[in-house]
């Protein structure tokens, strides 16, 4: 098969699936998977993908960070639902990190009643949650506010996070694929979630049905971190 030919039938398995990656796509081919990255190299300088860790994404789909407003409107019943399990694995005197994923906010809504937990959060909307929580010690990383999401991200956040040791982290992310692992679509979102899970004995994700098959451009942890 011409190169054309072989890339004119990934853009048709990426539209198609809207992720692939470089693995089965190779075996697909039965081409090398280096090949398979000068393919996905070439139809992203045409505009045709975005590569990603391990694969390739249609660009709106890697690209795209919905509003705040927008994602709490999505799938309210399975995250309260998630929000009320998670909240089950949370002890009284927990320390505990909470990110600036609605799945996370919906973890808040239900530790209300929790005895001496220690939340550790760069999520604004968290911080007002539990803001008249008297028994609950708040701590905010502070940082930049990313309008977008209503986090705090930067360097000054991280460095607050790295301060402190959690006995269990309840996060989210735009999306994940098995092979490919969580990604998220933006670099900073990314980067601060790394270091709550290099900061927390228990790394718990919370996820819908929402987030499967669904990525960003930014490769944020194995499914086995």
């Amino acid at each position: 098969m011409l190169g054309v030919e072989r890339r004119n039938k990934i853009l048709e398995m990426i539209n198609e699936k809207k992720s692939i990656t470089v693995q089965e796509t190779a075996a697909i081919f039965n081409v090398t998977e280096e090949t398979i990255r000068r393919d996905f190299k070439n139809l992203e300088k045409k505009g045709l993908l975005a590569r990603i860790h391990g694969g390739a994404v249609l660009p709106e789909e890697s690209k795209t960070e919905p509003s705040l407003e927008m994602r709490e409107g999505i799938n309210i019943a399975g995250k309260d639902a998630i929000g009320k399990k998670a909240a089950d694995l949370i002890e009284d005197y927990d320390t505990i990190i909470l990110d600036a994923s609605t799945s996370a906010l919906y973890v808040a809504k239900n530790i209300k009643n929790k005895k001496g937990l220690t939340v550790i959060t760069n999520a604004e909307r968290i911080i007002f949650e539990l803001s008249a929580c008297k028994d609950i010690k708040l701590i905010s990383s502070g940082g930049v506010l990313r309008n977008k999401s209503l986090s705090y991200v930067g360097k000054m956040a991280e460095t607050v996070i790295k301060n402190y040791y959690a006995n269990k982290l309840f996060f989210s992310c735009r999306g994940f694929l098995p092979k490919i692992g969580l990604t998220d679509s933006s670099e900073q979102e990314s980067e601060i979630r790394r270091t709550m899970m290099e900061c927390s004995d228990k790394v718990i994700f919370l996820c819908d049905h929402t987030k499967y098959s669904r990525v960003g451009y930014v490769n944020t942890a194995k499914l086995e971190d």
